[in-house]
């Protein structure tokens, strides 16, 4: 069932449930493949979090916000990582804290530049990322041992950070954050609204110069 204008709560539980969870199963679990040691470290992230940036627009209220070309801002980073805070947090307390580092080092990097961001602080000291297949807490070679908790920042040397991020954690997450998200929906007719103001926009075409 594809998003549909003025859809009730009897079709976004379908929806959720059916066409958005399957995709992320479909799409994102065969690429973690917790079978094999390796791979999906940027691939994961880029998946997991343009999800999050979809749900992030859902969970927000549209009305008609566009920016200075005249595109409509249905999706953003600010709606992003509000969803990263609020629902995802219910997960793993953790998304509260570090899901804005979350959004601005993995979402912009894996999607423009191929690998995350480091990040650097005005007093200099930078933070950077460590993707990790595994559990929450997971010892890691880089290249010495070091235990490492999924999205809690850990010392490297004197002055920089690692941001550890595992793969696993993030598209389980993803899944235990769309059942969250239902929960409010049901019981928050302020939210049903605001998925109804997002949806309904993203339902319409985008203008475009182009031509065919």
């Amino acid at each position: 069932m594809p998003l549909k204008l003025g859809m009730s709560l009897v079709d976004i539980k379908e929806y959720l449930e059916g066409d958005l969870k399957r995709s992320i199963r479909s799409d994102v679990g065969p690429v973690v493949r917790p079978e094999v040691e390796e791979g999906g470290y940027f691939a994961v992230p880029r998946l997991v979090l343009s999800y999050v940036d979809f749900l992030g627009a859902l969970y927000g209220r549209y009305s008609g916000e566009k920016d200075r070309s005249g595109r409509r801002l249905i999706a953003t980073p600010k709606k992003a990582t509000k969803f990263i805070r609020e629902i995802m947090k219910e997960v793993d307390e953790l998304y509260d804290k570090s899901g804005d580092l979350l959004h601005e080092m993995y979402r912009h990097g894996t999607v423009h530049r191929y690998q995350p961001h480091a990040l650097k602080r005005s007093d200099g000291r930078e933070l950077n990322w460590l993707c990790y297949k595994g559990p929450r807490e997971s010892w890691v070679n880089v290249p010495r041992a070091l235990k490492v908790r999924h999205l809690q920042p850990v010392r490297r040397d004197a002055n920089s950070d690692w941001l550890p991020v595992s793969i696993t954690c993030l598209y389980g997450d993803l899944l235990l954050a769309v059942d969250v998200f239902w929960k409010k929906l049901e019981s928050d007719a302020n939210l049903v609204e605001n998925w109804r103001s997002a949806a309904d926009a993203l339902c319409q075409p985008e203008e475009t110069r182009l031509s065919w």
